[in-house]
């Protein structure tokens, strides 16, 4: 027992020497000539630099309300907190929830402190801004001395912070409140962000967060040239930005992360980091050509009324409320000035291979839009990857009629984050009662696009995912201009397995009869309608609402709010069984005959205006 303890003690004085020893570089204090720090400053009439959050209306109301009431208000998601100051100690956590603890380490009120400041010139709002910088820098010295929480020395809030930070020396520095020994004490924690940033085992390779990290580690080393590794961070910025350029981007221009927000996202921070490259007379190759494919991808994705689909982790977004100042994409500039600024796209239908995405559409200008995405992919294991693959959405007119159920919010434990990344959140095929592993690495390339074909009366893409152990399911769409959509549904394994065929029907959607072969929905904001129908005989037929037990039947199109819709489930049970569906809009579909030919599919497509199309696929 003696020896155990003898043994215990050992290791303890050994990690405490070891961190001793890690938190040595963070330790030295510095003591900066504040007249140098402000030269670099003052020879600028105006700086470029990010701000967390710009001034709004808003901006005074939420300062006036943490300045006078103690309220911390960080997002519309969550209730003001408000918080004891003689009690604040960094490990707050109000409402159980991971994200609100990461905006508040970022120092989001901070921001808004700002904003009020640069608004109204009232020094009681920097006043305050510097007491949360002060309260944080004492309970949150280095990484190795922290309040308890990750997200103190995260890579994301500690990239966040830095941006945050920049912003509050810049209207600081030339207020009535500025104080040298304040100053000094600001610019060695900001220099301790500086390092923390440029150490590889901080950095977050292949996702966003990296990204944030080059943002705010460039942004550092230019503007505060002081520091005596400010040259090197610029140089590892760079670099490590041109790795997520050529790594993170599949080369038609698709962020891999499996999600149209955060493809949208990592764009703006390509943007932000271009347009303040660009002040500073930065060069960074490959930049500007990410962002123009990666705006022509948006042009593709975006539907009539300028919004995209809930791919992967997702809120709605809306393109025409972009900048224009900043689009460098002709294409994209037409569609969010609406046609007043750049040039039209005039391809309609595309097929993006290499990231695993089909968008086909007819002639808007001359039919009744009809908007469908269907997406199978898996690039990287990432927490934005859901369980979504040969998945696809239909909007018909203004009406989004089967769609994607959205990401609700990053809490793994809570039930309806754990269905919004299930299969059965997707109009995909379950096969039994369980989701597939999209957390294991050895997933990554079952998926696949294995054939399309684009005409001016029809587009089709045969994908197919092994995602499922010892199962092989391909799904090939044919995609009918003059509105008629066929999906052929093979599903292969060895072994017995219940199959089910999943369809989530919008929220604006009347479903006026639904049974195993036939459901017929129309639109509650437009005079359309369609139908869809069963071409094989189903086993089994399941519809949900707002079902709680299980928890099926929902969508989320804001953070931490969900809308009840109706789930649809066509079952079929065997080894190899297929699916055969059709849903009609405006077009009709009477007959299929499918058959091989030569190693070739062939689809025979009769209408019910006696019409056939006989279509070729591989």
């Amino acid at each position: 027992m003696a020896k155990a303890v003898s043994l215990s003690l050992t290791v303890l004085l050994l990690l405490s020497t070891l961190a001793g020893c890690l938190s040595n570089e963070y330790k030295q204090f510095v003591n900066y000539d504040i007249d140098e720090a402000q030269q670099f400053w003052q020879q600028y009439d105006e700086h470029q630099y990010e701000k967390r959050t710009p001034p709004t209306s808003q901006t005074v109301e939420i300062a006036d309300n943490l300045v006078n009431n103690n309220e911390i208000f960080l997002l519309r998601y969550w209730d003001s907190y408000v918080y004891d100051e003689d009690n604040l100690d960094w490990s707050e956590d109000p409402y159980d929830d991971e994200t609100w603890v990461f905006y508040f380490h970022s120092l989001r009120m901070v921001s808004f402190l700002v904003n009020a400041y640069e608004l109204t010139n009232d020094t009681v709002y920097i006043e305050k801004a510097q007491w949360f910088i002060e309260s944080w820098m004492e309970h949150n010295p280095n990484p190795y001395n922290n309040s308890g929480t990750r997200f103190a020395w995260g890579d994301h809030s500690t990239a966040n912070r830095i941006i945050t930070l920049t912003y509050f020396w810049d209207y600081y520095r030339d207020s009535s409140l500025f104080d040298e020994e304040f100053a000094n004490e600001f610019l060695n924690m900001l220099n301790n962000h500086g390092i923390f940033t440029a150490q590889d085992k901080n950095y977050s390779w292949g996702i966003n967060h990296g990204i944030y990290q080059d943002r705010a580690l460039m942004q550092l080393a230019v503007l505060f040239p002081i520091f005596e590794s400010s040259d090197e961070w610029l140089e590892i910025s760079i670099s490590r930005l041109s790795l997520h350029l050529n790594e993170d981007v599949t080369l038609t221009g698709v962020h891999k992360e499996h999600s149209t927000s955060y493809h949208y996202l990592v764009m703006g921070l390509f943007m932000s980091i271009s347009k303040f490259a660009n002040h500073y007379g930065i060069s960074i190759e490959e930049l500007d050509s990410t962002i123009y494919k990666m705006q022509e991808y948006l042009v593709h994705l975006s539907k009539a009324d300028g919004t995209t689909p809930l791919i992967g982790d997702s809120t709605a977004t809306n393109l025409l409320g972009m900048n224009e100042s900043q689009i460098i994409n002709e294409h994209l500039l037409y569609v969010v000035s609406d046609g007043d600024l750049g040039v039209k796209n005039e391809q309609d239908s595309s097929v993006y291979v290499d990231a695993g995405v089909a968008l086909f559409k007819n002639d808007w200008d001359v039919s009744p839009a009809i908007y469908f995405a269907l997406f199978n992919r898996f690039h990287m294991v990432t927490k934005h990857k859901q369980c979504d693959d040969l998945s696809f959405v239909l909007t018909y007119q203004d009406t989004d009629y089967f769609v994607d159920s959205g990401k609700y919010n990053y809490d793994e434990r809570d039930p309806y984050r754990i269905l919004m990344r299930s299969v059965f959140a997707h109009n995909t095929i379950a096969v039994g009662d369980e989701s597939y592993d999209i957390e294991d690495s050895n997933n990554i390339g079952t998926t696949a696009i294995e054939h399309y074909g684009i005409t001016s009366e029809y587009s089709y893409v045969k994908a197919s995912h092994s995602m499922y152990d010892g199962v092989k399911i391909s799904r090939t769409v044919i995609f009918f201009n003059e509105g008629a959509v066929y999906f052929h549904d093979q599903i292969e394994s060895d072994e017995n397995h219940k199959y089910t065929q999943i369809f989530n029907i919008g929220q604006d959607v009347i479903i006026n009869d639904s049974n195993q072969n036939n459901v017929i929905l129309s639109s509650m904001i437009d005079n359309s309608s369609l139908t869809l129908t069963q071409l094989n005989s189903i086993s089994e037929f399941e519809s949900y609402n707002g079902s709680n037990d299980p928890v099926r039947g929902w969508q989320s199109t804001t953070f931490n709010e969900v809308t009840p819709i109706t789930t649809l489930n066509f079952l079929l049970e065997g080894n190899n069984v297929a699916f055969e569906t059709v849903i009609n809009l405006g077009l009709e579909i009477a007959d299929v005959d499918n058959f091989q030919d030569s190693g070739t599919n062939v689809y025979v497509i009769t209408f019910d205006d006696n019409r056939t199309e006989r279509i070729e696929i591989g």
